[in-house]
């Protein structure tokens, strides 16, 4: 009997089989290495953006640091009063170093120099000369001491400051009634020794006056 032969279709068939598995493997290898270096691809976008946010981070601290040095250590130095220093004052609420620097006491208002008042029977007085001289009392015992706060438009320490037997210039000036209290904006410093120069007609609350805010608007500095 006669062998057959095998199939050539069948060698065929299975041939074309095979190559169809070989390429389909590449593409399949393709898709891998995409996802690969898709999921790479996010993961370093996601480092970058969480190497940003900490480089804020370190850069706002940094600038709160160097704002914090600035103030503590670049500050203008304030020459402080010697035991023998002559101070003088300017008007009801300054004063002037020998140094040529200048205070504006810290909280209050005094009438200006040539600002006028009037008393309980509406007579004119000098209020403003009044309420240097009394400042000018204060100081007359020396060992006048600042502690500065601020420095105001005029270049002017604004401080809080003291003499021989006068803790705080300011409280002293307003408890007298030659100056008020400055009020909110400064944190009411000397609002209850107001209150009591007022009940008690010292000074200024003896008749009726202009505050010398609304004064100095009236009156514009030439300067």
């Amino acid at each position: 009997m006669a062998r057959r032969k095998p199939s050539t279709r069948a060698k065929s068939k299975s041939a074309s089989s095979t190559r169809s598995r070989k390429t389909r493997n590449p593409a399949k290898s393709r898709t891998t290495r995409t996802g690969s270096r898709s999921r790479s691809s996010g993961s370093r976008s996601s480092s970058k953006t969480l190497a940003s946010q900490i480089g804020k981070a370190v850069a706002l601290l940094v600038v709160l640091g160097l704002v914090l040095l600035i103030e503590r250590y670049c500050s203008v130095p304030v020459e402080p009063f010697g035991p023998d220093a002559r101070i003088v004052s300017i008007d009801g609420d300054s004063l002037r170093a020998a140094n040529g620097n200048e205070y504006r006491i810290f909280g209050i208002d005094a009438p200006e120099l040539k600002q006028s008042c009037k008393d309980a029977n509406g007579k004119s007085w000098a209020c403003g000369r009044a309420a240097k001289v009394k400042l000018t009392k204060l100081i007359k015992g020396g060992g006048v001491a600042c502690e500065v706060r601020d420095k105001d438009r005029f270049g002017r320490y604004v401080a809080v400051c003291s003499a021989v037997g006068v803790p705080d210039l300011g409280e002293a000036l307003v408890r007298d009634g030659y100056a008020i209290d400055l009020g909110r904006k400064f944190g009411n410093p000397y609002a209850s020794e107001e209150v009591e120069a007022k009940a008690d007609k010292r000074g200024i609350w003896r008749g009726t006056f202009e505050r010398p805010a609304d004064w100095r608007y009236a009156n514009p500095r030439a300067d």
